[in-house]
């Protein structure tokens, strides 16, 4: 493997077989390297791998952001991995860059307050969880202690990676999850147990729910005898689907199809009257 430009003493660009540039770092990596020289394989932490209209950019923002940070960010991606999560690539430049920034904010005094905190920790547990862990991560690397704010911030990039940042917006979709739930609790006057199996999986389908509304993709169709017993058998939560379908459309202009509002009548009514026996 060739060095194509070398960027600082940890970070490269390098040129794969294919021709496909890569961006490598690691400790070290390009100290006394220049164009053409071969690279020890070993000495990569981590790889980037980027569209080439986009390597140039992402070249330059890497060259400035200070390798501790992407060796922090490494860390925190294996316990994401570890905890289960599917994360594409581009996550890890992204997170760093942002860890550069809270670390200099904090360290100015400067606390950027997060409005979607505790429905980020409610909808995304897996996530945030990790997040608090790169909290850690960065008092014990750095001796810097983020607010609880960044451990948000820090979900929301991964929950981006994991839904893909091309198709959708943590933010977007955390509002639409916040504003269907709501329309459920005054619907039927309660307020659901986060700590119930049912509220977890009413919680899931919400996120693919609003994923695809905002992707615009169309879930597909339902037998329409099996659609129409399931409005006969549970009205009040189909009735309460109904609402939801239609605050979506006024609010917003998605249209919610009768599968969609089907399989909401099924979560809510799990949701609403195991809750209630």
């Amino acid at each position: 493997m060739k060095i194509h430009k070398v960027l600082n003493n940890n970070v490269a660009i390098v040129r794969t077989g294919n021709g496909q540039d890569q961006i490598v770092s690691g400790r070290g990596l390009a100290f006394g390297k220049r164009p053409g020289d071969e690279l020890d394989a070993a000495a990569i932490a981590q790889t980037f791998t980027l569209q080439t209209k986009s390597t140039v950019a992402y070249a330059q923002l890497l060259a400035e952001i200070p390798y501790v940070y992407l060796q922090l960010t490494g860390q925190i991606l294996v316990q994401a991995k570890q905890a289960g999560l599917s994360l594409h690539s581009g996550v890890a430049l992204t997170l760093a860059d942002h860890l550069a920034t809270a670390v200099q904010r904090t360290q100015a005094g400067e606390v950027l307050p997060n409005v979607m905190l505790w429905d980020t920790q409610r909808f995304y547990p897996r996530e945030f969880a990790v997040a608090e862990g790169a909290l850690a991560l960065v008092q014990a690397k750095l001796n810097v202690s983020l607010p609880a704010d960044e451990a948000g911030f820090i979900a929301f990039h991964l929950v981006n990676a994991a839904t893909d940042s091309t198709g959708s917006d943590a933010a977007v979709v955390t509002r639409l999850m916040q504003e269907i739930l709501s329309i459920v609790r005054h619907h039927f006057h309660f307020e659901p147990d986060p700590s119930t199996p049912d509220y977890g999986r009413f919680i899931t389908h919400l996120k693919f729910f609003a994923q695809r509304l905002y992707r615009n993709e169309a879930m597909a169709t339902v037998d329409e005898e099996l659609l129409a017993l399931i409005n006969q058998r549970y009205q009040t939560p189909a009735s309460c689907a109904q609402k939801i379908s239609h605050f979506l459309d006024v609010r917003y202009g998605f249209t919610v199809t009768p599968a969609e509002c089907g399989y909401l009548t099924l979560h809510i009514e799990r949701l609403v009257y195991r809750k209630a026996q």
